[in-house]
């Protein structure tokens, strides 16, 4: 990851990136060097870049089978680490979004965010 960051920006200096990589990028730092974990939905990915034109997923379904894998994983993200972040003054907006929606709605959310991480190899199958 390191190594990506060094080649992607022409501005990049070891010593800024390597610490925005780990701390910022995987929130390894629990929120020392960024104020909240570098998560993105579907939805932010769209905006900000040019990914998306020609996907076969729907950017702007939160779950179901036709939705972005990335809203499933930063949606459950959210909510599987809700104890640690909600009181985070930048993750407001998204909690108040998430606290919207139906307890089934979560769980489903949730249900399907944990598929994704176990086809992705980041948990086992449960």
């Amino acid at each position: 990851m390191d190594d990506w960051y060094m080649v992607v920006f022409a501005d990049a200096y070891e010593w800024v990136e390597m610490p925005n990589t780990r701390g910022m990028a995987t929130f390894a730092d629990g929120g020392i060097v960024g104020s909240k974990p570098y998560a993105a939905s579907g939805a932010y990915i769209d905006r900000m870049s040019d990914y998306c034109g020609g996907c076969a997923f729907d950017v702007k379904a939160r779950s179901g089978p036709g939705a972005c894998p990335f809203n499933r994983l930063y949606w459950g993200f959210l909510e599987r680490n809700r104890e640690r972040l909600r009181d985070n003054p930048r993750l407001a907006m998204p909690y108040r979004t998430l606290d919207r929606w139906s307890e089934d709605q979560r769980a489903a959310l949730v249900r399907e965010a944990e598929e994704a991480r176990a086809e992705l190899g980041a948990v086992k199958p449960g």
